[in-house]
């Protein structure tokens, strides 16, 4: 498989694969984590040292976390694993844009990819992380859920959002509709006002929580 350097990487647009890199881990920092509108998250960044000493930030998304005093100082290689249809998955080009304006760049490794730390010059020892693609692909698709878990999941975190953004516009129909007015609306066109706040309401939520996970 071929290895990118630091050059190559920086060169890639964002969300390009890369096939595999190899630098040695210098900080580890803790992992964040939380729930998100597609379920938990997971994010840990790595600071490697690639060749010539300098600095590269990599973002870690499983769920098994890089225990400090186990990784920093390893030199690790990172590579793609292959999704069903035979694509490069699991290392990709990070380019993102920060509130503060400033644009930010580094590399992504979900569990679809694989971690090795290398021994010596002779050979590599596979040191996957558990949540990782193995080597035939069974254990990822064992830890798939179902279609119909995944629509059961999402169902269940609309519910919640909308519940909480129905309360919250029940509080705020008075505030935007004068009482005279409000005495002279129908139950029909009072639901309809009501249903109408809520949706933008879990509009704004859904969007708050997407900014909270990425």
């Amino acid at each position: 498989m071929r290895t990118l350097g630091l050059e190559d990487i920086e060169g890639l647009a964002h969300g390009e694969s890369i096939p595999r890199f190899v630098g040695r881990i210098d900080k580890v920092w803790d992992q964040k984590d939380g729930e998100g509108e597609y379920g938990p998250w997971y994010l840990q960044n790595i600071v490697v040292l690639m060749d010539g000493g300098e600095k590269m930030q990599v973002t870690w998304t499983g769920e098994d976390e890089f225990d400090p005093d186990e990784w920093e100082g390893k030199t690790v290689a990172f590579e793609c694993g292959e999704n069903k249809q035979g694509k490069l998955v699991g290392v990709i080009r990070d380019v993102r844009h920060g509130k503060d304006g400033k644009i930010y760049k580094g590399v992504k490794v979900t569990p679809a990819g694989k971690i090795k730390v290398i021994e010596s010059e002779d050979g590599e020892q596979a040191r996957p992380k558990k949540k990782a693609a193995s080597e035939n692909g069974k254990q990822d698709q064992a830890k798939q859920p179902s279609d119909q878990e995944k629509v059961l999941e999402h169902a269940k975190q609309a519910r919640r959002v909308f519940s909480v953004a129905w309360g919250e516009a029940g509080g705020v129909i008075g505030e935007i509709v004068k009482r005279n007015d409000l005495e002279e609306l129908s139950i029909a066109a009072l639901y309809d006002l009501h249903l109408r706040i809520a949706q933008g309401f879990s509009i704004e939520i859904n969007k708050m929580i997407r900014k909270e996970r990425f």
